[in-house]
């Protein structure tokens, strides 16, 4: 029987040791994001031989569900015994966060068992660490020319930071005001929302994050954080700006990246939640590909 259990900051390294194993680029299963949102999702996770399990709730309904297990071994078992956990307790049985490269391993495992869906809202962006860092080309003229014109408008002005302990208060407050301005104080979302910054920036030397603050006349006008999930991909967990001031959003953008990802060739700014604005903005950046996933349920 599988034993899961709140997952805690000791849980750190044998989390990525697995998850690093696979390379599958995306975010779910980054330790950051299971740790910042775990109130959120009541995340819970076991240790299975030398996999990674993670059992969570949906936020709408509040159903059970599975991410798909990580790491070196016998996945047909594994998989098995998150079914028989699910059998055990009465769950229906639904097993998400699929990457495309790990579906038809589970097809060739349990052929014609499973039925897949896949949600479009749910799949990742991810970037050209390069591209950020450059916005070269035509596509990211647009770019290019709202971080020229911030910089002309508010020369002298303006300051970028990295954010440390002396700082997380400045990037807190900030969010707070955020949506205060942005109406969104009495959206459920909100409170999952601000747990996951709260507990990213009270742990974000234990997390080892890496983030930035954006200034304009000594005031954050922006902030970000994220981390590195695997060798080659950052993850860019939060981020937010003051949408009253043109250029904010590019600018801690491309701050950040040319701060904190010139090693990596991959930017993943995670998915879009169906969300219109969210998502024209995140495709207005072209990303190199879409970190597609699928759920899989027992036919």
């Amino acid at each position: 029987m599988l034993e899961f259990r709140d997952i805690t900051l000791e849980d750190k390294q044998r989390v990525e040791s697995c998850t690093k194993s696979v390379n599958y680029h995306l975010c779910e299963h980054c330790f950051t994001d299971l740790f910042i949102w775990r109130g959120h999702y009541e995340t819970k996770i076991c240790f299975y031989k030398e996999f990674l399990l993670v059992k969570m709730k949906t936020t709408d309904d509040k159903k059970t569900m599975y991410l798909a297990p990580v790491g070196n071994g016998d996945l047909a078992d594994a998989i098995k015994m998150l079914e028989q956990d699910a059998k055990d307790n009465n769950i229906e049985f639904a097993m998400c966060s699929i990457a495309e490269d790990m579906k038809p391993q589970i097809e060739a495992l349990f052929p014609d068992r499973y039925e897949y869906n896949t949600d479009e809202s749910g799949w990742d962006y991810i970037y050209l660490s390069e591209k950020l860092q450059t916005l070269s080309g035509k596509k990211l003229q647009s770019k290019r020319n709202l971080v020229n014109r911030f910089l002309a408008n508010y020369e002298g002005r303006w300051s970028y930071e990295d954010i440390s302990p002396i700082n997380t208060h400045d990037a807190f407050n900030f969010h707070i005001k955020w949506c205060e301005q942005n109406g969104c104080m009495r959206d459920n979302s909100f409170w999952g929302e601000t747990c996951a910054i709260g507990a990213g920036l009270n742990h974000f030397e234990a997390l080892n994050l890496k983030g930035g603050i954006l200034r304009l006349d000594g005031e954050v006008i922006a902030f970000t954080f994220g981390s590195q999930a695997t060798d080659d991909m950052f993850v860019v967990q939060i981020e937010k700006a003051d949408s009253n001031i043109a250029g904010a959003y590019q600018m801690i953008n491309q701050q950040f990246v040319k701060k904190n990802c010139t090693h990596v060739k991959y930017v993943n700014r995670e998915e879009d939640l169906g969300l219109e604005g969210l998502r024209k903005a995140k495709k207005s950046y072209y990303p190199e590909m879409m970190g597609v996933k699928y759920c899989a349920r027992i036919k």
